[in-house]
Formats: structure tokens, sequence, C-alpha cells
């Protein structure tokens, strides 16, 4: 009975010694993925140069709806957009390459604007919660890119 408790206790000393040089070995390593995601003008001449528009004229086209500020604007709201799922970053550019192809003119800070785009996305109503975090979202914009 000695030489088990004998063993136990050792068992116990050596655990309780080799915890911390096992903690400090054990690092947690957070990783991380950086995706890429191309400028919204070029994305939005990618989709029009898809849809039959020459690349110089796509290009042209794209960048006479989004200013660079706008772009800066629009990159950071479709990823809101996305991370809240109301409406997902393709269909986003599919509604701006539209827009663009009929040369509208598009007030990226204006809460009337946000929810008639969602809701032409959607192709339904938005419901209360969706206005609340558009109406969040818009206060944010215009207080950023004022």
């Amino acid at each position: 009975m000695y030489t088990q408790n004998f063993i136990t206790v050792t068992l116990i000393i050596t655990g309780l010694a080799l915890t911390p040089v096992m903690g400090d070995t054990s690092e947690r390593r957070i990783g991380y993925s950086k995706v890429y995601h191309p400028s919204v003008v070029s994305s939005i001449a990618k989709i029009l140069h898809n849809r039959g528009l020459e690349e110089d004229a796509a290009e042209l086209i794209a960048s006479e709806l989004v200013s660079e500020e706008d772009n800066t604007l629009l990159a950071m709201m479709m990823h809101i957009l996305e991370n809240h799922d109301i409406v997902t970053r393709d269909e986003v550019l599919a509604y701006l390459s539209q827009a663009a192809l009929h040369k509208q003119k598009l007030d990226f800070r204006s809460y009337d604007h946000l929810i008639g785009m969602v809701e032409k996305i959607r192709q339904k109503p938005t419901d209360e919660s969706t206005r609340k975090k558009l109406k969040d979202l818009t206060k944010v914009t215009r207080q950023l890119f004022a």
C-alpha cells in the first residue's frame, strides 16, 4: 500500500511541476485570412464588361457612377450589409452596375436610397429590424463621410 501511495504522490508532484512548462509551450495561435476584394469601381467595370461593354467604356461608366471617396464608403457599406445578412456584396454590385448602365445619380449617404436599394435587390419590403440597421448605418456613414 505504501508503494502505491508513493507512486501516486510522485505522479501528482511531477504533473504539478511540469504544468507551467507545458503551459508555456502550448501557445494559442490565432490565424486570420485576408480576403482580397477589388475596388468597387473595378468590380462594377468587370460586371459591365462581362455584360458586353468594352473594357475602357465599362471603366469610364463605373468611374462616373462612383467617385474615389464613394468607393471607400461603398466598400464599407457592402461589408456591413453583408455582415448583417441584409444583402450580399455581389447583389449590391449587380444593382450598382445596373444603375451605372442607366446613368442614374445615386446618393450613397441617403437613408431613402439605401432602403430603396435593399428593397429593389430583395424585391420585397424591408422589415423593422432591417430598417433600424440601415438607419444606424446611414448615421455612421454621415458622420464618417461628411
